[in-house]
């Protein structure tokens, strides 16, 4: 149990059902891969976690309608070359987990100072640094070059100076 009486565990047995042809999701790894701080409710995370991976599974319809119309069952299905493979993990598994994880920790980034329930002043005079915006960009950013990269398209980035 934390300080805001919420149990900060997250059931390791949480699992999140998807739509054929993608994978499951487990609520437990995620939060523990991606560093979920334990203020966040399980509720929470969950429901972060749930429109991250409604929202990859739209970005890639094309993409899972293109390899189910050539007979592919599931994400981990596809042939890849024996290189990509990473130990029994399949790489096109790895690039999705990677799309829904980090859209999902920046939605969660946006929440933080709700969460947190402190104002600004008080944070920063206490020396705490809070999650900036631009943090969260960089993770939907990530999120965006998971989706691009099981698409097969490249990524280029440009800032302005």
């Amino acid at each position: 149990m934390s300080f805001t009486g919420f149990s900060d565990q997250i059931d390791p047995d949480t699992v999140i059902t998807n739509a054929p042809f993608f994978p499951d999701l487990n609520l437990h790894a995620f939060a523990e891969s991606y560093r979920i701080p334990a203020a966040y409710r399980e509720t929470m995370v969950k429901d972060r976690l749930i429109l991250s991976l409604a929202w990859a599974n739209a970005a890639l319809s094309e993409f899972r309608q293109t390899h189910v119309d050539a007979g592919t069952a599931a994400l981990t299905d596809i042939v890849v070359d024996a290189n990509e493979q990473i130990g029994d993990i399949h790489p096109m598994e790895v690039l999705y987990k990677r799309a829904v994880f980090c859209r999902a920790k920046a939605l969660l980034l946006a929440d933080f100072a709700t969460v947190m329930r402190k104002n600004d002043a008080s944070t920063r005079s206490k020396g705490e640094v809070m999650e900036s915006e631009e943090t969260a960009d960089r993770w939907y950013e990530f999120a965006a070059d998971a989706i691009a990269a099981l698409q097969g398209n490249l990524t280029i980035h440009a800032e302005a100076l």
